[in-house]
């Protein structure tokens, strides 16, 4: 029986689309507050000096922006977890497959005689994949920019060079271990 020679690291899109619908939801709240406010700004324009109606005109609008705020943050936290459901890392017979840079697609090849180690991690409620890279900066193509985010990422996670969410993922860390043991011959080992 042939072995697949491609082995995309399988995640969940239910945190995504729950996410994405928070962030929806939380959205529409705060313009509903919001307009609210506008339209009781104009209503009691002449209650306003009243001093019962100085919540309305504090709170609701604290409320409406404290929902688009957390609506705006929702919506970066999806993006990142759609990002992981278009381009997960790839394991193949010859190295890893990364989006490292690239806004869509993946941009970095790493063989397997340059990782230096795998792991799994877990830093705060999320476990991470971490790809330490001898020679990370080659991988920056000469740009300053890209070799400081590199730099940045191993000062976070002890020394990883590229670093991946793993919210979601639907393979267990010993199941992936046999996968990456399979792929690269015995050449790296996934640590948990």
């Amino acid at each position: 029986m042939e072995q697949k020679r491609d082995f995309p690291v399988p995640v969940a899109a239910a945190p995504a689309y729950l996410i994405a619908a928070l962030a929806a939801v939380s959205g529409v709240g705060a313009l509903l507050v919001l307009a609210l406010v506008g339209y009781l700004l104009l209503a009691m324009r002449g209650l306003s000096e009243q001093a019962a109606a100085g919540p309305v005109f504090v709170i609701f609008p604290a409320l409406g922006l404290g929902l688009l705020a957390s609506a705006v943050g929702m919506a970066f936290l999806a993006r990142s977890e759609f990002r992981l459901l278009r381009t997960p890392p790839v394991f193949t017979t010859e190295g890893v497959r990364l989006r490292v840079f690239a806004r869509r697609g993946y941009d970095v090849f790493v063989p397997w005689e340059r990782v230096s180690r795998l792991r799994v991690a877990e830093k705060g409620a999320r476990p991470y994949l971490l790809v330490d890279v001898a020679d990370a900066d080659d991988l920056t193509r000469g740009d300053p920019g890209r070799a400081e985010r590199l730099r940045r990422t191993a000062e976070r996670f002890e020394g990883a060079a590229v670093v991946y969410g793993l919210r979601g993922a639907l393979i267990r860390a010993p199941d992936l271990g046999a996968v990456v043991d399979r792929l690269s011959d015995g050449t790296v080992a996934l640590d948990y």
